[in-house]
């Protein structure tokens, strides 16, 4: 909050305890360029060229790009690209990809109640 000031904090940092990364599930991946490490925010973003890269190889692991841009009003958090998600499917994380839609929009697509397939008869 010193850095950044509360506006952008509140923008980018969830409130201490209900991080995606207290889940194990989450995680924020850095750049390593000409041997340097930037992992600042400001820094990060100017590699948007690198981040489609790695952005089109996360389905094939069963992961997704959390916060996409443009989509802060559905997630609450300013576009992310180096926070991803894991989501065990692979099919799954590459029909969100594909889509470009956000983990909550895909959620709110599923339906409610018994989802398992009727047991054969």
């Amino acid at each position: 909050m010193k850095k950044y000031g509360e506006v952008y904090t509140k923008r980018t940092a969830a409130t201490p305890g209900f991080s995606e990364h207290h889940t194990g599930l989450a995680l924020d991946l850095y750049l390593i360029i000409d041997g340097k490490d930037v992992d600042e925010n400001e820094d990060m973003i100017q590699y948007p060229e690198i981040w489609a890269k790695i952005h089109e190889k996360l389905a094939r692991y069963g992961f997704i790009l959390r916060y996409l841009e443009g989509k802060e009003a559905i997630t609450g958090y300013g576009y992310e690209p180096w926070h991803i998600r894991y989501i065990d499917s692979p099919e799954t994380a590459k029909e969100i990809t594909d889509k470009g839609i956000t983990l909550e929009e895909y959620l709110n697509k599923l339906p409610v109640g018994n989802v398992a397939p009727p047991a054969d008869e």
